[in-house]
């Protein structure tokens, strides 16, 4: 069953929500790893290949836009990518959106465990585990 681990990078610049938020997808089976700058996050989604990206938009160096546009214009990883930020405008959600991401999470309106529970329904189930035995 542990094959079927569905993978999730975290990349949010801080680390103690990171934490959080690693806490709560391995509480609900996911395997995680964190990524605590856009640039270190394009190298590991490229050696990893996560399934899934929870992305933070407001980084030093290299945004999360920035981020988005390099895995959507430069691999060709089927990850799916889920911006979570503190902006609240519908215009950044619709950039998001536009550039590729598959949802957008505002970071006021969910806790981490809701955060995953987000992220089992856009990958298509309630908990990684009962895929796994399909």
């Amino acid at each position: 069953m542990h094959e079927e681990q569905i993978k999730v990078l975290i990349i949010e610049d801080n680390a103690d929500l990171s934490e959080m938020f690693k806490t709560a997808f391995e509480a609900k089976g996911y395997e995680a790893q964190i990524s605590l700058n856009g640039m270190d996050g394009i190298t590991k989604a490229a050696e990893w290949k996560p399934d899934v990206i929870l992305l933070d938009i407001m980084m030093p160096q290299m945004n999360g836009y920035e981020v988005l546009s390099a895995l959507k214009n430069n691999t060709s990883l089927p990850t799916k990518v889920v911006v979570s930020s503190n902006l609240e405008q519908e215009k950044d959600e619709q950039k998001a959106m536009q550039m590729g991401a598959d949802l957008y999470l505002k970071k006021s309106e969910q806790t981490p465990f809701e955060t995953v529970e987000k992220v089992a329904e856009l990958m298509g189930g309630s908990k990684p585990a009962e895929q796994a035995e399909e």
